[in-house]
């Protein structure tokens, strides 16, 4: 049988190896941009909002990026991370939502 040791600079070099993989998860983490969302309709009137939920409006595109509220021709971009506009629906828009007025970009 053979006997298996380690000498102290392999010793080493697993512990560094492993602790810089382990700390992984939190340098990824933080490098994640904050998420934000487009939900306060408080200051949106009751017309207004009839006609959000008549369009179906909602945060997360079901269709992806390819029919998202960034690629329609009515969306108006808003500052980095924060909600945008539409011409048709009132109220904040989420750059990922989708209304089934979505039209694409000209």
């Amino acid at each position: 049988m053979k006997k298996s040791t380690l000498s102290r600079r392999e010793m080493l070099g697993r512990t560094v190896r492993l602790t810089v993989i382990g700390s992984m998860p939190v340098f990824v983490h933080a490098c994640t941009p904050p998420e934000f969302h487009c939900e306060d309709v408080s200051n949106v009137g009751k017309a207004d909002l009839e006609l959000r939920n008549a369009l179906e409006y909602q945060d997360r595109s079901p269709h992806g990026e390819q029919k998202d509220c960034a690629n329609c021709a009515f969306y108006a971009v808003g500052d980095k991370n924060q909600c945008g506009q539409c011409t048709l629906v009132r109220g904040p828009i989420h750059p990922l939502g989708y209304c089934n007025s979505w039209a694409a970009k000209g």
